[in-house]
């Protein structure tokens, strides 16, 4: 039909539909700029605790930007130069002036300090007498070292995995690494050692597999990781790890579950009861739903439908985010309080559960089944058909509204990702899964990864099966001071 064949009405109502579906279109471009570019910041208050990202760092994180005046506050003192921590060993020379002081007095002394570094590669030599008694009998002291017919030790295996698994340096570039120091340790080599560290960790994975899984607050999420498999050469498949975060322990566990099914998730998942935080995938709803576990999910899940659906329309998806950051701005401010957990839930009670009540009543104003499917419907929808798993955390001051926690422990899955691209076969990634483990869960109980590797690798051999959770990178790790270490 030619446009002057149209009556007015059927123009306006034309003219109507070209412009939703212009701002679909509008959102669907913005959605796709942001996963490409990735988020940089998400505006409300995080409920995260201030060390989630310092181990392992990513510009493109979804951290939380924190609020104008604190902003402000970080511009003002970034050109002021941060004072060298007084435990860094000093290297000291004294630069006398080009002139004769003998006759002079010393009135003082202007220092001035700067971050040097030398790292060097040294050999580990054992030398082993041998003696004979007057019997003819030969004595000499056992073979100590962990790893046997390797020419790497303890130390350097240590540094090898620090460095793949934390600093996302593949193997074959640390190899280059140590060439350029005229020092040949081919990549087989150093693959070796990280296979010879997984088999002596593997007992200790094994116990905190268990033991996760023994808490009454657990959160879990999965991430996929590449993985070749002799089934299909030359492609790489996607594989999943279970990622199950303990929040109040600090306990971290990987667990590489192949794929992405709901019974792989549900066996991931086996045993527990209490609370469990999860996002809204549909298949921890069968888990959620057994009599002795209470489902949580993530407000910031919710939350960020919200925020993709400014774009199209700007104006009610604001109000929504107003009223989450509002509610994370009094996470902040009890966190900052220190309050325990009694506190925290009675003022849940009294100020975030209004925040609540306001936004449900707001939500449920805005809902109609029959509207046309938008960004703003979608969140909508969304937020509504979780709304009882999205605000459980007020009934117990210990929960969290989200979890960050848990994210923060999965980028490093993602930056791994980024640099050696897949894992090599299923082994690979069961590798994988233990070491980010050991390593996430050094992170959130502030224990320095290498000084902890080394010193579980140098006692595991002689220490009882029976107390192998001894050995976790917990908070309670009896044997030395990560703060003197390194």
């Amino acid at each position: 039909m030619a446009m002057k064949d149209l009556s007015k009405e059927e123009l306006l109502s034309e003219n109507g539909e070209l412009r939703h579906e212009n701002a679909q279109l509008k959102s669907q471009n913005n959605e796709l700029i942001r996963l490409i570019q990735g988020v940089k910041s998400e505006r409300f208050i995080s409920s995260d605790p201030p060390n989630v990202d310092t181990l392992f760092p990513d510009s493109e994180s979804e951290s939380v930007v924190q609020e104008k005046a604190s902003k402000k506050s970080s511009k003002s003192s970034q050109h002021k130069r941060q004072q060298i921590p007084a435990h860094i060993p000093r290297q000291e020379r004294i630069l006398e002036p080009e002139v004769d002081t003998s006759e002079m007095t010393r009135i003082g002394e202007v220092v001035t300090e700067q971050y040097g570094i030398d790292i060097k590669l040294y050999v580990d030599r054992m030398i082993r007498p041998k003696y004979v008694d007057a019997d003819s009998t030969i004595h000499i002291a056992p073979y100590d070292c962990l790893f046997a017919k390797s020419n790497i030790g303890e130390s350097l295996a240590s540094h090898v995995v620090v460095s793949k698994y934390i600093d996302h340096l593949p193997l074959y570039r640390q190899s280059k690494m140590y060439a350029r120091e005229n020092v040949i340790l081919p990549r087989s080599t150093l693959l070796d050692s990280v296979k010879r560290v997984a088999h002596k960790l593997k007992p200790v994975y094994e116990v905190a597999a268990k033991k996760v899984l023994t808490a009454d607050y657990l959160m879990a999420d999965e991430s996929s990781i590449p993985v070749l498999t002799k089934d299909n050469p030359g492609a790489a498949r996607k594989g999943q790890m279970l990622v199950k975060v303990n929040p109040e322990s600090g306990l971290v566990v990987f667990d590489y579950i192949k794929t992405k099914e709901k019974i792989n998730i549900l066996e991931g998942l086996r045993g527990f009861k209490g609370c469990l935080q999860t996002d809204g995938n549909v298949s921890y709803d069968t888990k959620g739903a057994e009599k002795e576990v209470t489902h949580l999910n993530c407000l910031v899940h919710a939350r960020r439908k919200f925020d993709a659906a400014k774009d199209f329309d700007e104006q009610r998806a604001s109000h929504v985010l107003k009223i989450i950051q509002e509610i994370y701005m009094l996470e902040r401010q009890m966190k900052q309080d220190h309050l325990d957990h009694t506190k925290i839930h009675t003022t849940r009670q009294h100020k975030t559960k209004p925040l609540l009540d306001q936004l449900h009543k707001y939500l449920l104003e805005q809902h109609r089944p029959d509207l046309t499917s938008n960004p703003f419907n979608r969140a909508v929808k969304y937020t509504l058909k979780r709304w009882n798993k999205l605000t459980q955390f007020i009934k117990d001051g210990r929960w969290h509204p989200d979890t960050n926690l848990l994210e923060g422990q999965i980028r490093p899955l993602a930056l791994g990702r980024k640099n050696y691209l897949f894992a090599a076969s299923h082994q690979g990634a069961e590798m994988a899964a233990l070491f980010y483990s050991m390593f996430a869960t050094c992170q959130l109980n502030n224990i320095k990864p290498r000084a902890w590797l080394s010193d579980v690798l140098h006692r595991i051999n002689e220490h009882k099966v029976t107390q192998l959770s001894e050995l976790l990178p917990l908070s309670n790790y009896q044997f030395f001071n990560p703060i003197e270490q390194e």
